[in-house]
């Protein structure tokens, strides 16, 4: 996904991308988020070696940017 990407984005996460990152990152992807859903960029916090998305859809977790793609309706 784009890391630079506006509140209000439209991201979605693919059987690939639901198991990217570091083990903690895939763990806590596959118990909140869902294949094929589409959410909403609340706000991207960039770090040096990773990005942390929050989604206005789950606004009190944070996940790793490479869980989404970006949507194209």
């Amino acid at each position: 996904m784009n890391i630079r990407a506006k509140q209000g984005h439209k991201v979605i996460v693919t059987p690939v991308t639901i198991n990217y990152g570091y083990e903690m990152d895939k763990i806590h992807a596959n118990a909140y988020l869902k294949v094929g859903e589409v959410y909403t960029v609340e706000s991207i916090d960039i770090h040096d070696w990773s990005s942390g998305v929050t989604l206005k859809e789950i606004p009190d977790r944070v996940f790793n940017s490479v869980h989404f793609e970006d949507f194209k309706d």
